[in-house]
């Protein structure tokens, strides 16, 4: 009887320890895939900001652009109508 016993607790023992081994796995992996997730979202995140900076400098220079084009014309206009007049 007492043999059954040990042989029981073994089994327990063993079966708890295989318990483990199928789970721990599955959360780990769960964990590896949470990780990657969360690093992509923040390079994501980085990227958009990056755009987002970008789209700005290129609406500020072709801002500057616009400018710089519109006083030259005028620059053009205001010398052609002093023109000498003879």
């Amino acid at each position: 009887m007492e043999e059954l016993r040990l042989r029981n607790a073994t089994i327990e023992n063993k079966f708890k320890d295989w318990s483990k081994i199928l789970i721990e796995p599955a959360t780990m992996n769960d964990a590896r895939v949470f990780a990657l997730e969360a690093r992509m979202e923040q390079e994501e995140d980085a990227r958009m900001k990056e755009y987002d900076f970008m789209k700005d400098v290129v609406k500020k220079l072709v801002y500057s652009l616009e400018q710089l084009s519109l006083q030259h014309l005028d620059a053009k206009e205001a010398g052609q109508n002093e023109a000498p007049r003879e």
